[in-house]
């Protein structure tokens, strides 16, 4: 029997969702779910979606819906470092616990788009949990959508634009496709071999430096060209949705998930500053001799900025697995964002506090949108904010202040990746404005369980009647 209490807990957990009308009702037939079958069933769905690049506020909800869908109220959920604990803990009834570990946390909106399609038709009571679950087991199995070398060129695409966004010309962007498409199976040939995240990115960023150095030394390509190219690099190399993700898991209150990812974030972010230096290091025997002050990167035209960004949405779309309808969607969308960031360029408005704005709009027409659709917004938001909003043109100058051996150049290569940062803080600032989600709010109110338990004293043995043997 769900308690008022309850029914109030789930409500504000799902308000502002799409799910926000949904309340534990008991079935038709007198016949539901034990509580051990749906706990692990959210278990399962919510490893699925988090290892396909959702949040943490985006995981709670499916959860929250699909429970109270099959009538389970009484559930304690948390996110405690990369794994997922649900707690049934009911009247009259005995305590099950669950607890499944995320192994991996990747980027894929194909799947991320179908398991939602899961929790809208459970929601929707259009599909039962037999099917759920087959469905579910049939996406962990998938295949990706696309070949990988063709995910490859899509991505050597996507640094093409990066490149010419960052300052770079038509050469600078024909090497930064070549290098892309390098690093891409390099870092895919040292994934299979189980190497540490740290050291594939040490590895990859090496590899870039040093032919990116080879090129200005053996060919015409100039120190801002190579810049701009490894520049590219360095940015899509980055694992985007982890920063996204740590930046909205933060604010909504996840701050566990959010420590453990920003961990994982900060390791790559250091190895790719290490391989930078390893890769300068390693070519010292170039003789390379760069006057950053005389090197001045210039971003594209409003014209030619609004098509680049439109190019590389498309591809990052492509290239993450997102379905044919999104593509278009992701497109308009970052043509959007880099408009409110090219007028807040005019507007002499700080690259953070742009970054943020653009990231607040999008998010808001990415959430409203996707909710419209009854698709992921990450779908949307993802390909959308690689293509407008990532800081190539600040990476290229800290970048080239590195190749010059200026002070304080490696922590300038470091806080110019970090600024993606703000581009998760506008996302959730878009969210809340599309939605006006209330956040956790069940947390935020006093909670006192013993007030709902028996505290009367239970009848026990009478142990002074005296033994009969």
């Amino acid at each position: 029997m769900t308690t008022p209490e309850q029914r109030r807990n789930i409500a504000l957990l799902l308000r502002g969702s799409i799910y926000s009308g949904v309340s534990p009702v008991p079935a038709a037939t007198g016949e539901q779910y034990s509580p051990r079958q749906v706990i692990d069933f959210c278990l399962d769905l919510g490893e699925v979606m988090l290892s396909s690049g959702a949040d943490a506020r985006s995981v709670e909800v499916a959860i929250v819906a699909v429970s109270a869908t099959w009538n389970l109220a009484s559930v304690e959920l948390d996110f405690p470092g990369s794994s997922i604990h649900m707690v049934h803990a009911a009247a009259d009834e005995p305590t099950i616990v669950g607890l499944r570990a995320v192994r991996e946390m990747n980027a894929d909106l194909h799947r991320l788009n179908n398991v939602y399609g899961v929790v809208d038709d459970i929601v929707g009571g259009r599909a039962d949990m037999t099917r759920a679950s087959q469905r579910l087991v049939e996406y962990m199995r998938s295949d990706p959508r696309w070949p990988y070398p063709v995910v490859a060129a899509a991505v050597g695409l996507l640094g093409v634009v990066v490149a010419l966004q960052a300052g770079g010309t038509f050469r600078s962007a024909v090497g930064a496709f070549v290098l892309m498409f390098v690093l891409m199976y390099l870092g895919r040939i040292l994934g299979r071999r189980y190497i540490p995240g740290f050291f594939v990115a040490v590895a990859q960023m090496t590899v870039a430096t040093m032919l990116g150095s080879l090129a200005m030394a053996y060919s015409s390509i100039d120190p801002g060209e190579a810049a701009s190219m490894v520049a590219a690099c360095v940015v899509l190399l980055l694992p985007h949705p982890w920063i996204v993700a740590t930046a909205q898991d933060a604010i909504s209150g996840f701050r566990s998930l959010a420590l453990v990812r920003g961990l994982g974030i900060g390791l790559v972010v250091l190895g790719m500053v290490t391989g930078v230096q390893a890769g300068v290091t390693s070519t010292r025997w170039v003789h390379l001799e760069v006057d950053p002050s005389a090197i001045h990167l210039t971003g594209l035209t409003l014209f030619w900025a609004l098509l680049a960004s439109a190019i590389a949405a498309g591809a990052n779309a492509f290239a993450q697995g997102a379905t044919a309808r999104v593509v278009p969607i992701s497109i308009a969308a970052a043509v959007f964002a880099q408009m409110i960031v090219q007028l807040c360029a005019r507007a002499h408005i700080g690259l953070q506090l742009s970054l943020m704005l653009g990231a607040a709009m999008l998010g808001a027409v990415g959430t409203w949108t996707a909710a419209r659709l009854r698709i992921s917004p990450a779908s949307i938001i993802v390909p959308a904010f690689c293509g407008a909003l990532l800081p190539s043109l600040a990476v290229a100058h800290s970048l080239l202040q590195f190749i010059g051996h200026t002070p304080g150049s490696g922590m300038s290569v470091a806080l110019s990746v970090l600024t993606t940062l703000a581009i998760g803080a506008g996302l959730v600032l878009g969210d809340i404005v599309a939605t006006g989600r209330a956040r956790r709010m069940v947390s935020m109110r006093t909670r006192i369980p013993s007030a709902n338990l028996d505290t009367e004293p239970q009848p026990t043995a009478d142990t002074d009647r005296p033994v009969e043997l």
